[in-house]
């Protein structure tokens, strides 16, 4: 049965979406996805090695731990968009091909690529269920793009990070760019890779808004409005996306919460109590 039914669940979904410039570099072994490769395309176990036993080497970065917050767009008074650059060259132009085929991949290419974040996105999706079936897949509509100004500033950021790709510095480095690729030049073209390649950084927020309006669904309390013994503790309550990662609101959101569950409620007697007093004062 329906406990409580608040449509607001699942809506003001909001992710930071992102597009990828990669480019090739006539050097060989020196990505950090070759060095991850061994001989005959297995994996290389010196990085492991050094890991478990030294806590040092290839594998305490994430691999996008180098990048910058710029501002790419006419007007804008703040970073929207940041830069994650990558000591590898992309196998795919959405972002995440690499990590999901790097493993079947025998001759990894070396290169570099950036990935261009939207990090003051205006789109917004949404999550249904599907089913009263817990086992039954949500529908979930990302609606990345569905705000122009999401488009403007990935074509904007693909554009400096073209710039910065083909620098001189880069000097026995430097290569040809692999994606978007050479023949992708307008401001038509782009945008159209922009759409085919489009793809999350991991930064999902907002489906269970916190506030005090009617579209809130758990108040500044992070109790779910409707439902008594429920709070909802995550990245799901911020209202808004905040432009940068969303990990350290996370962890920020989760330490409220157990500070609200360690304070002991006011009973409504010494409420009653307190305000007396304070007239009678």
């Amino acid at each position: 049965p329906i406990v409580h039914d608040n449509p607001n669940v699942g809506d003001n979904l909001q992710d930071h979406p992102a597009a990828v410039v990669s480019f090739q570099t006539p050097e060989k072994g020196v990505s950090v996805t070759s060095k991850l490769r061994g001989w005959f395309g297995m994996t290389n176990p010196l990085p492991v090695l050094q890991w478990i036993f030294q806590k040092r080497g290839l594998l305490t970065s994430v691999g996008c731990d180098h990048g910058a917050f710029v501002r790419v767009t006419p007007g804008a008074f703040q970073p929207d968009l940041q830069f994650r650059f990558l000591a590898a060259q992309s196998l795919g132009p959405d972002g995440m091909t690499t990590y999901t085929q790097f493993r079947s991949t025998k001759n990894i290419p070396d290169g570099y690529s950036f990935q261009c974040v939207a990090i003051r996105a205006k789109s917004k999706g949404r999550v249904r269920l599907a089913s009263s079936n817990s086992f039954v897949k949500p529908i979930i509509d990302l609606g990345y793009l569905s705000n122009s100004d999401d488009v403007v500033t990935l074509r904007e950021g693909i554009k400096l990070a073209r710039v910065l790709g083909r620098r001189p510095e880069w000097k026995e480095f430097l290569g040809k760019e692999a994606f978007p690729g050479p023949e992708i030049q307008t401001d038509e073209q782009i945008e159209d890779y922009i759409r085919r390649s489009v793809h999350t950084t991991n930064a999902l927020v907002g489906t269970c808004k916190m506030g005090t309006g009617p579209d809130a669904v758990v108040g500044p309390d992070l109790k779910l409005i409707g439902v008594e013994g429920v709070r909802v503790a995550d990245a799901s309550v911020i209202p808004a996306i905040p432009g940068g990662q969303t990990a350290t609101p996370t962890v920020m959101i989760a330490e409220r919460a157990a500070q609200l569950l360690q304070t002991k409620p006011v009973a409504k007697d010494d409420e009653l109590s307190m305000s007396t007093d304070t007239e009678t004062d």
